[in-house]
């Protein structure tokens, strides 16, 4: 995962002093979704792991920016095709269906792209957002949105 983070703060572009959405918020995420997994059967930690550290890389800035998720995704096939992301291909279409649609305001029965979602939700609160339980994908994710 160190390689992804490397990669990922390569290409990002906002000032890292004061975005919302980078390296600080991806750890976080990334801590989430290990929490998560933890008790979600059937989740992919290695797939959420990733969502984690690259699902906001390629924001241009901290405000609406709807297709920061599918640039995102089409940077995680390069770093497929580069051999920097060694899943399956079924396992990165996974990752970048998760990433594509993660601010899309949509819940998942994947148990998955539900880890991906929710991990990224329950980091909400650093822009002053508390997430909502409707929008928790995973058991895990609704519990942990109480305490937020």
């Amino acid at each position: 995962m160190k390689l992804l983070l490397d990669e990922a703060k390569r290409v990002f572009r906002l000032d890292s002093i004061w975005t919302q959405h980078g390296p600080e918020h991806w750890q976080r995420v990334e801590k989430n979704a290990i929490m998560l997994a933890a008790d979600t059967p059937g989740c992919d930690l290695e797939v959420a792991r990733a969502f984690a550290i690259l699902h906001d890389c390629r924001r241009r800035n901290e405000g609406r920016d709807p297709r920061h998720g599918a640039r995102a995704a089409e940077f995680a096939r390069q770093l497929y095709k580069r051999g920097m992301l060694p899943l399956e291909p079924e396992r990165l279409a996974l990752l970048m269906h998760a990433m594509s649609d993660h601010a899309s305001g949509q819940v998942s029965g994947d148990p998955t792209i539900g880890v991906c979602w929710d991990a990224d939700r329950l980091d909400l609160p650093r822009v002053g957002t508390r997430p909502l339980i409707k929008l928790m994908s995973t058991r895990a994710g609704k519990e942990h949105s109480r305490q937020v």
